[in-house]
């Protein structure tokens, strides 16, 4: 049985880092929705542990801030977050992207991401 979601998931490919209490970790946004989305990476996370999150969107150069995000599932290196807590205007951008205002998929930009590291 297929489940059911409230919310439409678009199909997504831009990079995101999170934080957990004892790591840090990046990886791919695979597909974005208001209340959450879907990542690949690398770092292993345990499904109810809590992470703080940067995705680099397309639609500006600043992150997309999300300052409490809950990991609901686990499958190999991919995992699904429920988002908690995110400032307003984070929020206005994300509707946006959701509603496909802009593209999901973010061109290459080396010296963009590099920043966000810092």
């Amino acid at each position: 049985m297929a489940k059911l979601r409230y919310c439409e998931r678009v199909h997504t490919h831009f990079p995101v880092m999170f934080a957990g209490e004892a790591y840090v970790g990046e990886g791919t946004v695979l597909n974005v929705s208001v209340p959450g989305c879907a990542v690949h990476s690398r770092k292993q996370v345990q499904p109810g542990s809590y992470l703080e999150m940067r995705m680099l969107a397309p639609d500006t150069l600043s992150p997309l801030r999300v300052g409490l995000a809950k990991v609901r599932w686990c499958e190999g290196r991919r995992f699904g977050v429920e988002f908690i807590q995110m400032p307003g205007e984070d929020q206005v951008r994300l509707g946006r992207l959701v509603k496909k205002q802009v593209p999901l998929v973010l061109p290459p930009r080396p010296s963009a991401w590099q920043g966000a590291h810092s």
